[in-house]
């Protein structure tokens, strides 16, 4: 049964990748700005892909945590569900809201190519980071 939940999961993740992929149409050339368009788009697949592997994986491998007295370790797991949620919004909001953007498009597109890799970045650490319980 555990098998089954876990492919419904990857399967799940799957065609939302391909959907994304679909919509985004990411190696369509545009002809005033073929290169910011591109790494925008491709930046955002990168993004999609590492998030959707952390919410895998915190789905189904996160270690159950017992209380603990150091607030050390709370503090950290508040800066990640605070980065989590800004992982979340921003470059979803960023990839969106493009069209609407005309007059520095260039500039907009390297921008949020910057921020969406940052935030993989980010995400690729948390992934390496937490301790994972494979079983």
């Amino acid at each position: 049964m555990n098998f089954l939940l876990h492919f419904i999961f990857i399967a799940a993740f799957l065609l939302v990748y391909v959907i994304a992929i679909i919509i985004l149409k990411p190696f369509r050339m545009h002809r005033k700005r073929p290169v910011s368009t591109i790494t925008l788009k491709s930046s955002y697949l990168v993004y999609l892909a590492t998030f959707m592997l952390l919410a895998y994986l915190v789905l189904f491998f996160s270690m159950t945590s017992e209380p603990t007295e150091e607030a050390s370790d709370e503090k950290i797991f508040n800066v990640f569900t605070i980065f989590s949620v800004f992982a979340f919004f921003i470059p979803n909001v960023g990839i969106m809201i493009r069209r609407n953007i005309k007059a520095w498009r260039v500039t907009y597109n390297f921008v949020f190519t910057a921020i969406n890799l940052i935030i993989a970045g980010g995400l690729i650490y948390y992934i390496t980071d937490l301790p994972w319980q494979f079983k």
